[in-house]
């Protein structure tokens, strides 16, 4: 997606949806209402990248605060060992 945005009012939606249309494979093209942006629209392509580009960067701020509460475990001393680990699980499956 390119930096910029165009800005055209909203009566340009009917009269002009197809040149619209072109603008949004170029950049987000906002939509304004008696002067004031309302609504901003955008490619299909354009839209479903930044989808995915959201989920990926919540994916990796969840795996950053795991790494965090790792890291703060183990300065912490909330560690265990492999085998003891291993003990409390097989025994919690036993009971």
């Amino acid at each position: 997606m390119a930096i910029g945005i165009s800005i055209r009012p909203s009566k340009d939606l009917r009269t002009n949806y197809g040149q619209i249309s072109a603008l949004t494979r170029q950049n987000p093209v906002a939509i304004t209402v008696n002067g004031r942006e309302d609504t901003v629209l955008m490619s299909h392509e354009d839209f479903l990248a930044q989808q995915a580009a959201l989920q990926e960067m919540k994916e990796r701020l969840e795996l950053y605060a795991h790494l965090a509460q790792s890291e703060d475990d183990v300065r912490l001393g909330r560690v265990k060992s492999l085998d003891a680990a291993f003990d409390e699980i097989v025994k919690s499956i036993s009971e």
